[in-house]
């Protein structure tokens, strides 16, 4: 499954757990008591050690093993200490327990989410809404599933819904927003994305998805402002130094494209997009030995990157290197690049 969201935990390899037959048997009163007092210690202790709590759960469930809320408990501390394949069964259990335990299918479903049996996902995700489980994190959850199965019009139906039920569901918004993105519906992005930033003012991912939504729509000073934004809010955020540095290219500004391109070298230096952008722009400032320097670079962290061979081949063409120029033209060529194919007329000449 494609990760294209930040916020998406990534979890450890699964193994399929298939259910089990419970045997019949009858808990007595003492025993509920007594698994009921545990279960109550482990809320208690939740906040103050997560070990303690699952250890009062365990031992709830050890007094009266058809305790289905003791299993789900037990399950989201579990989810909470990374301890994902005891997570799994805790609420496989609880839905063994009981078969319409909506809640439990969500949580299993969550916990799958970055497990390769993706229709399982979808079928627990499912199940938790047909057994009543009608909440806006569900529906968010099967949203970002079919988002990542390229299900944009299933996934803005979903992500709808979260929304009704939470207007002040951020992500809800932002990853609606990028549905509509990849459908070519730009001002529904936007609009999207303006909401998420409403709801939560300092979502820095939410600004630099406007603005590059905005890139598409040619506003290039509208996208540096939202850039502008994400950078303050994170000045960390390398991605939205690119992306500020290349609408200000677009804008002719190629002392402050350098500048916001050589600040995303500091930050991360194996990112092998801003090489070619740094490069496009020291030969536009006419450094073009430092330009072959930088897309050397790209080609060198990415040797398929067939539009920084094609850069290369210009530079190397300005430089009188035709002979260069036809060798990164014709890689180009070859990874699929079509710009890359006309230039090579010029090479049998």
């Amino acid at each position: 499954m494609r990760n294209i969201r930040l916020h998406l935990f990534c979890f450890l390899a699964l193994y399929l757990l298939f259910p089990k037959e419970l045997p019949a048997q009858e808990i007595s009163l003492k025993n509920k008591k007594e698994a009921q007092y545990a279960y109550n210690k482990g809320i208690q202790s939740i906040d103050d050690n997560l070990w303690v709590a699952l250890e009062y759960f365990s031992a709830a469930l050890d007094f009266n093993p058809l305790y289905d809320l003791a299993y789900l408990t037990r399950g989201k501390v579990n989810l909470e200490l990374k301890n994902l394949n005891e997570a799994i069964q805790d609420f496989t259990m609880a839905i063994e327990v009981s078969s319409s335990f909506g809640e439990a299918y969500f949580y299993r479903g969550y916990a799958r989410m970055n497990d390769s049996a993706e229709e399982i996902v979808h079928s627990d995700l499912n199940s938790a809404l047909l057994n009543g489980y009608k909440q806006a994190h569900v529906y968010y959850y099967r949203g970002l599933y079919k988002l990542l199965q390229d299900d944009y019009t299933g996934s803005i139906i979903d992500f709808t819904e979260a929304v009704q039920l939470d207007d002040g569901y951020s992500m809800a918004y932002h990853d609606r927003g990028t549905a509509k993105r990849l459908l070519g519906d730009y001002q529904g992005a936007i609009y999207d994305y303006r909401q998420a930033v409403n709801n939560q003012p300092v979502f820095a991912q939410a600004y630099n998805n406007m603005g590059s939504v905005k890139i598409h729509l040619g506003d290039y000073q509208g996208a540096i402002d939202d850039y502008t934004v994400a950078i303050r809010l994170d000045t960390s955020f390398y991605r939205a130094y690119n992306n500020r540095g290349s609408a200000k290219y677009h804008l002719g500004d190629y002392n402050g494209a350098l500048e916001d391109f050589n600040r995303v070298v500091q930050l991360k230096d194996d990112f092998f997009l801003v090489y070619n952008n740094l490069g496009n722009t020291l030969t536009k400032l006419n450094n073009t030995s430092e330009a072959i320097e930088a897309l050397d670079k790209a080609v060198e962290l990415s040797d398929d990157y067939g539009e920084a061979l094609l850069n290369r081949g210009f530079v190397k063409e300005l430089l009188g290197d035709l002979n260069g120029a036809c060798e990164d033209w014709t890689r180009a060529a070859d990874l699929g690049v079509e710009e890359a194919v006309q230039y090579l007329s010029e090479c049998e000449q």
